[in-house]
């Protein structure tokens, strides 16, 4: 029994085939994509650019773009952002950038261009509910409204 075991499994792996589907993760934004993507879009349609920096064994991070970003979709209060998900384990090097040292995870980065055209970098760490992010988009649509 064991023989047959370890031969189906070789079987699996070797032809990637299997009965089972793997679940797929459904995104958590129409513009959900890497991050060079993401930036290009926020460039080029002059948009706020966030990035959930995560991990897949993260709960949180599931949780958080799951439960917060997904509602938030859903309500359209993302619209007028371009939004990035950075897997810190698949992208080491641009997440320790995005992170500047901070290793907690989830981390949620916004950039907005100034208006003299440089980015400014605004953080939260952790799980988030909706009303930090939504305060965080309030103080970028606040800085592009003043000036």
């Amino acid at each position: 029994m064991l023989s047959l075991f370890l031969g189906l499994t070789l079987s699996f792996v070797t032809t990637g085939s299997s009965m089972l589907e793997p679940a797929k993760e459904t995104p958590t934004h129409p513009s959900d994509q890497n991050y060079t993507l993401a930036y290009k879009k926020s460039v080029e349609e002059h948009k706020p650019l966030m990035v959930v920096v995560s991990a897949p064994y993260c709960p949180a991070c599931q949780v958080l773009k799951q439960t917060t970003i997904a509602d938030m979709t859903r309500s359209g209060e993302l619209d007028n952002v371009s939004v990035a998900v950075v897997d810190r384990d698949a992208e080491p090097e641009l997440a320790a950038q995005l992170m500047e040292g901070e290793n907690l995870i989830p981390q949620i980065i916004l950039f907005s261009k100034t208006e003299d055209g440089h980015w400014k970098r605004r953080r939260l760490m952790g799980f988030q509910p909706v009303q930090p992010i939504r305060n965080l988009l309030q103080k970028v649509r606040d800085g592009l409204t003043r000036g």
